[in-house]
């Protein structure tokens, strides 16, 4: 790709999510105060927390996934698996103020760069690592089938 077309791809990108989040936060207005308190029990989160998530940057929606990506964990698997997990995982990462810093060290394949530095998540992403490394190799033992029962 090259550079003109680069560039225009994240300006494309950055109009995109700009829109979307107006989209987001409009809709979020027009909603009576008690069905947004309903619609965010439903997701488990507060009202403050969904409007956060809505209008945030690309960290829950786009980071988020490509640092549990190059960890070695699905994001799908995790946000199906353990959705209380996830949905705290996307909570804490649509607060973060450094989703550039992440964006730039994903980029470069950099994932262990946050981790220890500025990752809120650095805790929570390691114990799913650590817990998939725990998995029982065997999968027809029971600990293996306990052990993915308890991710579900």
């Amino acid at each position: 790709m090259t550079h003109a077309s680069e560039v225009i791809a994240r300006l494309r990108n950055y109009w995109r999510r700009g829109l979307n989040a107006r989209r987001g936060m409009a809709e979020l207005a027009a909603c009576p105060s008690a069905e947004l308190h309903l619609i965010a029990a439903d997701v488990g989160l507060t009202s403050t927390d969904l409007k956060r998530l809505v209008c945030s940057h690309p960290g829950p929606s786009e980071l988020l996934p490509q640092r549990l990506e190059q960890l070695g964990l699905d994001p799908e698997f995790v946000r199906r698996g353990q959705p209380a997990t996830y949905r705290d995982l996307a909570r804490v990462c649509a607060s973060c103020t450094d989703w550039r810093r992440c964006r730039k060290d994903l980029a470069r394949g950099n994932v262990q760069a946050g981790m220890g530095d500025y990752c809120l998540n650095t805790h929570t992403i390691d114990a799913l690592t650590v817990g998939r490394a725990e998995a029982p190799a065997a999968s027809g033992s029971s600990r293996a089938a306990d052990w993915t029962a308890s991710l579900r």
